[in-house]
């Protein structure tokens, strides 16, 4: 099957498994129509998260041996069943079970196949990523929107029935995209290695997983992910005034997108580990910024940096575990390596309001330079002396293979 008939699919998969993230915009409504408070809602969410990164982790794994069109399919199933449950709910613990558990879960499958798609790509695997988590956070923006009209217009219940439909064609749609047989660890490409790629080691078979750069980007993508996570909480208080609120919100948003598209193919340029290296300095000098107590059109242009040095890690990280280890184990490391983000994405926001409220803004995000500092570090060791498994190097296409 065609290279580019397979990653439209994966881009479908993901700008379908994307409601999780807007679920804001449907808490006032249940809160309204339940009785529910902020807390016990707010709680829908982390299990949603939660259950997320366990999807992502078990779905990595199972990824790397089923083939991508069915996993599709059993994604669309979970998700028109979670989004239909959510629709039915009469209680908090009915949201928490269909939203949370159910769609969280089957969101974790398909994030987790749509990358596992596009990160076995033979050439342009850093493009191909790119497109494939920049259209997960496409889907969030333009879901929530469109799903904050039809709860005006068809009430709870009726948002969740429509979305359960349009949402559910999509899915079939990648399904029909998508690969239908099981994948296979990818031969070598004709594509050079990336410009600064870890060299592979003499020896290096087609099942092993080199310990030291994964545990480094497992560390570096949670490390790495938190100022941001902790922004997406906090953008309206570090942005300033009220009216700056909005602004803030879609600037961090828009440069997660941002980054998304641009990180992959600029590291099939230049390099994995240089565009790692950049992006790691740039959180460095963002987190500075906000340390220093920036406000205004500085703020916001720090915000939209923090998005964009967001939006490129989740690029990166996949990218470079599919550097490092072979094809048939891309998935399952990958699924292992995303915890890191889940951990973080369960943690950052709640340390960073708590210590907001306790000590400041301003030394929330000094602690969070420590943070960065430390998430440099992990791409510094991930980059130096790993191996990169055979036929994983993401270079540029078109031209001879170098020998080493």
């Amino acid at each position: 099957m065609g290279r580019r008939r397979a990653i439209a699919g994966a881009v479908l998969l993901d700008l379908a498994v994307s409601p999780l993230f807007a679920w804001d915009v449907f808490t006032a409504s249940a809160q309204r129509e339940l009785g529910a408070g902020t807390t016990a809602l707010a709680g829908v969410f982390s299990v949603g998260l939660a259950a997320f990164t366990a999807g992502v982790l078990a779905g990595g794994r199972i990824a790397d041996s089923v083939a991508p069109r069915r996993l599709a399919l059993v994604t669309a199933a979970g998700s028109v069943a979670g989004l239909l449950g959510s629709a039915a709910a009469t209680s908090v613990v009915v949201l928490v079970i269909a939203f949370g558990v159910v769609l969280g879960a089957t969101a974790g499958l398909g994030y987790a196949t749509a990358v596992r798609v596009a990160g076995t790509v033979r050439s342009g695997r850093g493009l191909a990523l790119g497109l494939v988590v920049a259209s997960y956070a496409v889907g969030t923006a333009v879901l929530a929107p469109v799903a904050a009209v039809l709860l005006v217009v068809a009430g709870r219940g009726g948002t969740f029935v429509v979305l359960a439909a349009v949402l559910g064609a999509v899915l079939l749609a990648a399904a029909v995209l998508l690969p239908g047989a099981a994948p296979e660890a990818p031969e070598a490409p004709d594509a050079p290695e990336a410009p600064d790629a870890p060299a592979a080691p003499s020896g290096t078979d087609g099942g092993r997983v080199p310990r030291r750069p994964v545990v480094a980007l497992w560390l570096g993508f949670g490390l790495g992910s938190a100022p941001a996570l902790a922004a997406f909480a906090l953008a309206g208080r570090l942005a300033g005034p009220a009216a700056a609120v909005a602004s803030a919100v879609v600037l961090l948003n828009l440069g997660n997108v941002v980054g998304r598209l641009v990180a992959g193919p600029v590291s099939d340029r230049v390099g994995r580990r240089a565009t790692l290296h950049a992006n790691s300095a740039l959180l460095v000098v963002v987190c500075v910024a906000l340390a220093a107590g920036a406000g205004g059109p500085l703020a916001l242009t720090a915000l939209f940096l923090l998005g964009t040095q967001y939006g490129a890690l989740s690029t990166l990280v996949p990218a470079a575990v599919s550097d490092v280890v072979p094809g048939g184990r891309f998935g399952a490391t990958y699924g292992r390596v995303f915890t890191g983000w889940g951990v973080a994405g369960l943690v950052a926001p709640v340390a960073a309001s708590a210590g907001a409220l306790a000590a400041g803004y301003g030394v929330v995000y000094s602690v969070f330079v420590v943070v960065a500092v430390l998430s440099w570090v992990c791409v510094a060791v991930h980059g130096g002396g790993s191996g990169t498994a055979p036929g994983l190097t993401g270079g540029r296409p078109g031209s001879p293979r170098r020998s080493r």
